[in-house]
């Protein structure tokens, strides 16, 4: 290995040391209060000056407010979701589960509204072909069908009249 390379790969790890140093000084500041002679509280990142009272602020990181459906779940229960409110906040294994059940939950309700929008277009489809069987038979003519052979066979006006009835039940099923 040539010593060039390993001096341009210690100079762009030092580049990126300096670069993403601001960045991670804001995140461990301490917010100090300070309060002056005349009673005017500022907040300030570094210690207060002489003269002031100071006193450094706990900064608290609060949880994640709860979603509606997990809110109406916990009133459902009842009596388990007073005394969860009781027992303080809720442990990340508890908080995971409550999401699953979440995210279960949104993928049932997804699938059922694919299955619902497919059968709804199955239905649709089944209606359009029934009206044009319908109205092939309504619009007069010679009516052919094959039979089990292979061979074509004219309906006489029985025959017809019943595919007729037959599909108008098929239109009263389909597109109602």
């Amino acid at each position: 290995m040539s010593p060039v390379p390993c001096a341009a790969s210690a100079v762009l790890r030092v580049l990126l040391v300096c670069a993403l140093a601001p960045f991670s000084a804001g995140a461990d500041a301490q917010v100090h209060k300070c309060v002056d002679r005349s009673g005017k509280v500022v907040y300030l990142q570094s210690p207060c000056p002489a003269g002031a009272k100071s006193e450094p602020v706990k900064q608290r990181v609060s949880p994640a407010p709860a979603s509606s459906a997990a809110a109406s779940e916990g009133a459902a229960k009842g009596e388990k979701a007073g005394k969860a409110a009781k027992s303080g906040p809720k442990s990340t294994a508890e908080l995971e589960q409550e999401f699953r059940k979440r995210q279960t939950g949104e993928q049932e309700a997804a699938k059922k509204q694919q299955e619902e929008l497919a059968q709804s277009k199955q239905k649709e489809q089944n209606c359009t072909n029934a009206r044009s069987q319908l109205a092939g038979l309504e619009a007069g003519g010679r009516q052919m069908r094959f039979n089990e052979k292979g061979e074509r066979s004219f309906l006489d006006d029985a025959q017809i009249e019943q595919e007729k009835a037959k599909a108008r039940q098929s239109v009263a099923q389909f597109c109602k």
